[in-house]
């Protein structure tokens, strides 16, 4: 990947990218008014374009902009803050001052609404193998603006780690995170968008494994969460108690490890 600057830069924007380039080990190129089809034709490659707040990825495979939002995220934490009920912090028995190992970040919704619940007395790590994903939502945790203030709080709070999250597992000590919660791309996919299915797809088996899913069950204090399409054998296959839900495609599935 290389990064450069927006069609229209400034001091500030191409300071930014220099930055990010350094900090992500990737080479930064001046964007000399040339198009990014040029850069395409130029350089092969995926193409990340710098703002001074804003970052896209543009990935060479698909041609398509990608920016990172809290899309649903943002509709359910209104509602989280409204008082109404969410199935992901249903399912993970979220309360106030837990911890939580998101294995999948993507774009982090969930973590967000995990942030958000936990409040400041809790802790969210976010994982993510893919480079390009990694990226985007890092950057985009710290600089987003969503006009809701517990929002920003939540998603400033979170830590996020590039890396495969088995390996990552491995390295933690025994009972690390009141839960640990994987939301793997679908195998039927339903809410993930082709772009992100593609830039996640170029780098990364999104698999889970038995080693995994044993890894996990070490690291959590009190439950693995497991979310997919309602006709996964992963829940099966994994041993996840599965959550039914009449009105959705989606469900959870958790193995409990504290019994209460």
């Amino acid at each position: 990947m290389i990064i450069t600057t927006g069609g229209r830069t400034d001091q500030a924007a191409t300071a930014r990218a220099k930055v990010l380039a350094g900090k992500y080990r990737y080479p930064f190129i001046d964007r000399n008014k040339r198009s990014i089809s040029t850069l395409f034709e130029n350089y092969k490659t995926d193409i990340a374009t710098v703002g001074r707040e804003k970052l896209t990825i543009i990935p060479y495979s698909s041609k398509t902009p990608i920016n990172f939002h809290p899309s649903l995220s943002m509709i359910r934490a209104k509602r989280i803050l409204g008082g109404q009920s969410d199935a992901f912090t249903e399912a993970c028995r979220l309360t106030a001052g837990m911890s939580v190992l998101d294995c999948t970040m993507g774009l982090a919704a969930d973590s967000i609404i995990a942030s958000l619940v936990t409040g400041r007395g809790g802790a969210v790590t976010a994982v993510e193998a893919s480079p390009l994903l990694y990226m985007l939502t890092a950057e985009g945790l710290k600089t987003y603006h969503s006009k809701i203030p517990e929002v920003d709080e939540a998603m400033r709070s979170i830590k996020t780690v590039h890396a495969d999250h088995c390996d990552y597992l491995r390295t933690l000590p025994d009972d690390s995170f009141d839960i640990v919660y994987f939301d793997p791309m679908f195998q039927e996919t339903i809410e993930t968008s082709n772009a992100i299915r593609k830039i996640s797809s170029q780098t990364e088996n999104n698999s889970l494994t038995h080693e995994t899913i044993s890894e996990a069950k070490r690291v959590s204090k009190n439950r693995v969460v497991l979310k997919d399409h309602w006709r996964s054998r992963r829940f099966e296959q994994l041993g996840f108690e599965q959550l039914r839900r009449k009105t959705s495609q989606v469900h959870y599935g958790r193995i409990e490890i504290l019994t209460l």
